[in-house]
């Protein structure tokens, strides 16, 4: 009896310990709570109870971009084809061009102008690969090349015109423009893309070369280039104005002796020639 008249009080002390440091560890928790939530965050923005303002609405908007769409949609009937790949690439957020027909991407001056292009264009500008280098009007018609690019259609096209293949074939003039024309017709169904037809640089060892039908390359050459006129079609002038341009060095001094390919000189001279075609304005 006297054990427990003495133990009762103990306990009674010690559960009134126990409540007292509780109440006190459970206020100084609150508080460290308290700072943690109203100091600076990790990211060096205060946390006063609001989410976090986002990125895209902290972003700050391209300024010279807004600028720039309008000054083209003032003048869209005269944009240059930069312009224009460009403006396409602003109200689209990207540009699709494609190669066609007979040009080698692996050449220095389409090298040259495939990187002035990327340049030239605010968002991304996406290089589609539809070449047949070598392959001719028949060919190309034949087996029906162009539908693979009317699948993707692309924004732009550029078309090169495979005058040396027909040669090589030995095709009546009258049939290069029949297998032209329905590839052509096979591209115009792509109503919003822009088709440009690239002339090849001159080909000095097929000049005056002729097949059993008494003609070379540039027979072929001007056939199409009438084709591409009645169809009115964005020309490159490559082979005329390169020719041109040669007069006062020689045609010769742009190429190499051993194999007849282009020197750098003349990859420098064929890459001018199709910047400055691309960056004129339209009438």
């Amino acid at each position: 009896m006297k054990k427990s008249v003495v133990t009762i009080p103990l306990l009674l002390i010690a559960c009134a310990l126990t409540i007292f440091f509780g109440t006190r560890y459970a206020a100084s928790q609150r508080e460290e709570m308290s700072e943690e939530q109203s100091s600076p965050s990790e990211n060096g923005t205060i946390n006063d109870g609001e989410e976090p303002e986002s990125e895209s609405e902290s972003a700050d908007v391209p300024v010279e971009t807004a600028s720039a769409l309008e000054e083209y949609e003032g003048r869209l009937e005269t944009l240059s084809h930069y312009e224009r790949m460009d403006y396409l690439s602003m109200i689209n957020e990207g540009v699709s061009i494609a190669f066609f027909g007979d040009i080698d991407l692996a050449e220095e001056w389409v090298e040259s102008i495939t990187t002035t292009i990327e340049n030239h264009t605010t968002y991304n500008a996406e290089l589609l690969d539809f070449t047949h280098t070598d392959l001719d009007s028949y060919e190309l018609y034949i087996q029906q090349t162009a539908q693979p690019l009317v699948n993707e259609s692309p924004d732009y096209i550029f078309y090169g015109m495979p005058a040396l293949p027909d040669k090589i074939r030995d095709i009546g003039l009258a049939e290069t423009e029949t297998y032209m024309s329905s590839v052509l017709n096979s591209l115009s169904t792509l109503d919003d893309a822009e088709l440009v037809i690239i002339e090849p640089y001159p080909i000095v060892q097929e000049i005056d070369q002729l097949n059993s039908r008494s003609l070379d390359y540039r027979s072929y050459l001007n056939r199409m280039r009438q084709l591409v006129e009645n169809n009115q079609l964005s020309t490159i002038t490559l082979h005329s104005t390169f020719t041109e341009r040669a007069q006062e060095e020689g045609l010769q001094s742009y190429y190499n002796e051993s194999d007849y390919s282009l020197t750098s000189e003349g990859h420098q001279l064929a890459a001018e020639i199709v910047d400055s075609q691309l960056s004129e304005t339209r009438e």
